[in-house]
């Protein structure tokens, strides 16, 4: 449980330091954005122990991908035991009159083994006191015996001393506990008593307050406080004038939208169980700070100008503050630079400026969560073999007892052990395995309008075009780790292949219960024909072959040339390289990679998560070009078209004299080229626009 808690420190407290680094790496000054990144670190932190076990189950990365934590520590006698255990099976042992190695009897078959000081080995049936047994037997029992009595004590003791370093890790990590948590619970329970025994405030003593929010007064407070979804108040509020108290309501009313109450309360338990993390202590104070900025924003757009706010923040925290759980207004801690920021207009305005940072704050800590949890797995490190020679026997102890079951051959009580096969050579004997292959091939004859649909789950697809109406199939059948050679050999025999007048299925017959077998397939096809292709991890290449073709892969490369009429190009991760011929709808879309389409006539969309999109043809219809992360280039040559093009970061760029519609701005443009026609839509996260 403790190696839990401490882990889950760890790997929260790595978050949190990559999401510092990063908020400072990308310079991420908008004060709301850090506080939701910070808030999301806070959340994944509390959750992190709970998500651990979730995260053993995923298979993210490889095995071998691991940090090791220490093993548990053996106690005084478990590594004492350990290492003479060791040295007898070595040979090396070796053993004086004065310390006697004890040898129990065994109901076990076979004999026990005895030391290497012994010269003689009695049968099992034979009584000590008969000849040929040896007078050690005698010694043995004795200090059998002993290791219960007077000399047993120490390693008892020694024992129980091992022990207790537990048990007093885990005392002083309760006691710490108990008294942060008793902290915690002493300060709300303070705290519900100041609210309950305050005087309610009705909506009627304060014209334009919200009629949702509850107000209470009490003499118990020198400055507001926030309580939940309430407001206390002090009992001099009905002394201050109109424009203090709209700035007081406002600034609570920012604490009680952002939750700022229930969030330190958060981040307060968690340093309560995690108090030995400076995670906690650091979140905690930079949640309250961030917290205090967005609220004196609130509360300046009430006041007649920063100076006034200031000197009302500057009145509060000259009042003396009762010990209270809340979130009040003026807190001497963080104030200088709480005005500090208030009286500098360009530290203020980069506080609250919005821009697409904002987004990668955001986006930061799932990134670092799943990073922190599924990338990384700790396992415990395995108990370290013990020379016996580093372990010095004072002379005359008397040690525990060892028994080590032997063979008839006496000498095989002393021979090492073989060690299990170590993991890399099992990955060499897989790797071996996978080389068989096997491999199939037909020919079909086919008329003047062929349908072609092929589906493989593990492999790649290859066409090419035939010079006459002949479709010629050829597939390679690879056995993997956990696949079958006989049901390799069943497949080559009777392949995956249908024809029904002029539609041919390939790799369509049972593919889903062919667990660790793929199938590259090589086709030969008339041009012109309707493909279909798809593969669940595979490169797709088509040249000249397709037509109205919907090509689509899990994860690899699309190429294709010459595809006629339109197309559908569809990868989880991998390039798209296509030609069109002729006229139609183009469709091409990415998680992870770069789109490069020529000679389109018509409508086109492009989306790709990171990566750059080329495109050239002419637009006779709408195109949307979208990138998470990359360049936008565009080839229209003198085509008319309507653009609108915008980047979070980056430069436009046009080769044509466009009239612009609207303002001119450097991260977004609309306008007209060559008199205006279908529209051409382009986004990218991060990157350039050119329109060639």
């Amino acid at each position: 449980m403790i190696l839990t808690l401490i882990e889950a420190a760890v790997r929260s407290l790595i978050v949190g330091l990559a999401v510092f680094a990063a908020l400072r790496l990308f310079r991420i000054r908008n004060v709301v954005a850090q506080k939701v990144a910070l808030e999301l670190v806070l959340i994944g932190a509390i959750s992190m122990p709970l998500l651990l076990p979730v995260a053993e189950r995923l298979q993210v990365l490889p095995a071998e991908t691991t940090i090791v934590l220490p093993a548990r520590p053996m106690t005084l006698l478990e590594e004492l035991q350990a290492r003479i255990l060791a040295g007898v099976r070595s040979g090396k042992a070796s053993q004086t009159d004065s310390a006697p190695s004890a040898i129990g009897n065994s109901a076990a078959s076979g004999e026990l083994s005895r030391p290497a000081g012994e010269k003689s080995h009695a049968p099992r049936g034979e009584d000590p006191g008969q000849p040929g047994s040896s007078s050690d037997d005698a010694n043995g029992g004795a200090a059998n015996r002993s290791v219960t009595g007077e000399e047993g004590r120490p390693w008892s003791g020694r024992m129980h001393a091992s022990v207790s370093f537990s048990v007093v890790g885990w005392s002083i990590y309760l006691a710490i506990s108990m008294v942060l948590l008793g902290r915690l619970v002493l300060g709300l329970a303070m705290t519900l008593r100041l609210w309950l025994t305050a005087e309610p405030i009705s909506a009627q003593e304060l014209p334009g307050t919200p009629g949702n929010l509850r107000l209470r007064c009490s003499r118990g407070v020198a400055s507001p406080l926030t309580i939940g979804s309430g407001v206390l108040l002090p009992l001099d509020y009905r002394g201050w004038g109109e424009e203090k108290l709209r700035i007081v309501l406002a600034h609570e009313r920012s604490h009680i939208r952002q939750g700022d109450y229930y969030l330190q309360l958060l981040a307060s338990l968690y340093t309560a169980l995690f108090w030995f993390s400076p995670l906690g202590w650091w979140l905690k104070r930079e949640l309250a700070e961030l917290a205090e900025a967005i609220s004196d924003r609130a509360g300046t757009e009430e006041a007649r100008t920063p100076t006034d706010y200031a000197a009302v923040l500057l009145e509060f925290a000259a009042a003396s503050r009762p010990t209270a759980f809340g979130v009040a207004m003026a807190r001497p801690g963080s104030l200088a630079r709480r005005i500090e920021r208030l009286l500098n207009d360009d530290a203020f305005r980069q506080s609250f400026a919005r821009g697409h940072r904002v987004l990668v704050a955001v986006a930061l800590v799932p990134t670092l969560m799943i990073s922190a949890t599924a990338l990384v797995r700790v396992h415990a490190a395995p108990q370290a073999r013990i020379a016996a020679a580093a372990l010095p026997v004072p002379h005359g102890a008397v040690l525990p007892a060892v028994e080590t079951l032997t063979s008839e051959t006496p000498s095989a009580a002393f021979s090492e052990p073989k060690d299990p096969p170590e993991r890399e050579s099992e990955a060499t004997t897989i790797a071996q395995s996978e080389g068989s292959s096997l491999s199939f091939e037909r020919t079909l004859q086919v008329g003047g309008d062929a349908q072609l649909t092929v589906s493989t789950g593990s492999g790649s697809i290859h066409l090419t075009r035939s010079s006459g109406s002949e479709v010629r199939i050829r597939g390679q059948i690879h056995v993997h780790e956990n696949g079958s050679e006989e049901l390799a050999r069943r497949i080559a025999a009777n392949p995956p292949i249908e024809q029904s007048g002029e539609q041919i299925r390939v790799g369509q017959q049972h593919e889903e219960h062919w667990n660790g077998i793929s199938i590259d397939y090589q086709i030969e096809a008339p041009a012109g024909t309707k493909l279909v292709a798809n593969s669940g991890s595979g490169e797709i290449v088509d040249e000249g072959v397709g037509r109205d073709a919907k090509l689509e892969t899990g994860s690899g490369e699309i190429r294709a040339n010459s595809l006629e009429g339109s197309f559908v190009l569809k990868t989880g991760s991998g390039d798209i390289k296509a030609e069109q011929t002729g006229e139609g709808e183009v469709d091409a879309e990415t998680g992870s990679g770069n789109i490069e389409i020529k000679d389109i006539h018509g409508s086109f969309r492009a989306q790709t998560g990171s990566g750059d999109i080329k495109a050239t043809g002419t637009p006779s219809a709408p195109w949307k070009l979208e990138t998470g992360s990359g360049n936008v280039e565009i080839w229209s040559g003198n085509a008319p078209l309507n653009l609108d093009a915008s980047t979070g970061s980056g430069s436009m760029i046009t080769d044509h004299e466009m009239l612009v519609k609207g303002s001119m701005d450097h991260h977004h443009i609309t306008g007209t080229l060559n008199g205006g026609g279908p529209l051409v839509r382009i986004e990218t996260g991060s990157g350039d626009v050119r329109v060639h």
